[in-house]
């Protein structure tokens, strides 16, 4: 299962995620909990019961293109964007009160802000170029991105108002999806090596020590700290379908959390580190699930005949 993809430099993250069809067997009923469907004629919501705080953003085509939505602690789900356009990849700030995103609104990919209720919409960046991926630095005054507005993508930071940006990588393969560690320090993130294989990488936040964790013939994609800095979440085809895997932040330790016939990709820990949200095509579509850190009692979070992706945890959130 690819994860969705807009933004033409992620062209060739469809490539290497070339799918498990969507007919994949479903978990059986001991290691999912489902979501009771919505009722008759209401709009899909969430599952109270699988969120114990905070919010979860992600991304949804329930409404005919892709919009940023999240899902509350009661269970219920609200669209933050309202455009014809494509907005995927929410990212929170560190203090729960704002969202990053990736738009095509104004004519191609850029990265936006938006407050908590999707109100005070504004552009970071503004370049001919495809930018995306963005990523909160843990003391929100950064943020993190890829673009390939040098020619192919890299990754790159900027101030938090858009301002100053520097790219940290330059490689000819491309390079996505950073993520911080929680002290700031560094930057994890996936590197395409030809087109069918990527692996994980570490980069200091100034550009300078980048050092190679995974090494698999496989793809290992998707890199996200534990809150505690310890651990490294990301998703794999190594053992032949997609499946989510932790490591320790030196590459060492490799362990798979998932073992279903369907895809599972894209993780983000939940605030204190006791559970991970992925996407998962395991009920046949893409629906968002949260499970806990070691990978047990997998549930649905999102239940809706469209595609869910991009799940992002409010860090600042309050219980």
């Amino acid at each position: 299962m690819p994860p969705r993809v807009v933004l033409p430099l992620l062209v060739i993250v469809a490539a290497a995620c070339s799918a498990a069809p969507s007919s994949a067997p479903p978990a059986s009923s001991d290691a999912t909990t489902s979501m009771a469907p919505s009722p008759s004629g209401g709009s899909p919501s969430a599952s109270a019961a699988v969120i114990s705080r905070g919010q979860i953003a992600f991304s949804s085509e329930r409404d005919g293109n892709s919009e940023i939505y999240v899902a509350n602690v009661d269970g219920s789900v609200a669209n933050l964007t309202e455009n014809a356009a494509e907005d995927t990849q929410p990212a929170w700030s560190p203090d729960g009160t704002s969202l990053a995103f990736a738009s095509d609104r104004d004519g191609n990919p850029e990265i936006y802000v938006m407050n908590e209720d999707g109100s005070g919409v504004a552009r970071l960046t503004n370049d001919p170029g495809s930018d995306g991926f963005p990523a909160w630095s843990p003391d929100g005054t950064r943020i993190a991105f890829a673009s390939d507005r040098d020619g192919n993508a890299e990754i790159y930071v900027m101030n938090a108002d858009g301002s100053g940006p520097t790219r940290l990588t330059d490689d000819p393969n491309n390079d996505l999806a950073p993520a911080w560690s929680p002290d700031g320090a560094r930057l994890a993130f996936d590197r395409d090596a030809g087109g069918v294989n990527f692996e994980i990488y570490v980069v200091n936040a100034d550009g300078s020590g980048e050092l190679q964790l995974t090494d698999d013939p496989a793809s290992d994609q998707s890199p996200a700290w534990s809150p505690d800095g310890s651990r490294l979440a990301f998703f794999s085809d190594r053992d032949g379908n997609f499946e989510i895997y932790v490591m320790a932040t030196d590459g060492t330790g490799v362990n798979r959390l998932t073992n279903d016939p369907a895809d599972d990709v894209a993780p983000a820990w939940s605030p204190d580190g006791g559970q991970l949200v992925m996407v998962s095509t395991r009920d046949g579509n893409e629906e968002i699930y949260v499970m806990q850190a070691d990978g047990s009692g997998a549930a649905r979070l999102t239940n809706d005949s469209a595609d869910d992706g991009d799940p992002a945890w409010a860090a600042g959130a309050a219980p």
